[in-house]
């Protein structure tokens, strides 16, 4: 009786150590997270700054200044400032969001959990 040695058909790959392995499966959301976050407040900040720039025009035609130092001016310039730092914030937190998702997946690229050597030719994809 003949014995061979038992051997697995498909070899186990490995499992990556570390935390950027483990951030991998985060990264494409975050980074689509990002774009919208940071599109948003960019758009955000435009129209706000325009509709400022709209308010001290208005309020120049009066022969008025919006940098004086009566309370309606100031009033004026304080109007948006809760959006405006809001829409900065937003800046901010998006575009660290998008560096950390694309440093993951830069740091990360060889390690593609879904790919299974299954590599498809233009026959199979086409149904010939």
């Amino acid at each position: 009786m003949e014995t061979s040695p038992s051997v697995d058909p498909v070899p186990a790959r490995p499992e990556p150590a570390g935390l950027l392995p483990r951030l991998r499966p985060y990264a494409r959301p975050v980074l689509i997270a990002g774009i919208v976050i940071t599109v948003v407040a960019a758009v955000l900040l435009v129209v706000v700054m325009g509709l400022d720039a709209f308010n001290a025009t208005v309020y120049s035609v009066g022969g008025k200044n919006i940098s004086d130092a009566t309370d309606e001016a100031q009033s004026l310039r304080d109007q948006f400032l809760g959006v405006k730092i809001g829409a900065i914030i937003g800046l901010v937190v998006g575009g660290l969001a998008l560096i950390a998702s694309i440093a993951v997946m830069y740091a990360t690229r060889g390690l593609d959990a879904d790919d299974e050597g299954d590599d498809l030719g233009y026959d199979e994809l086409a149904g010939e």
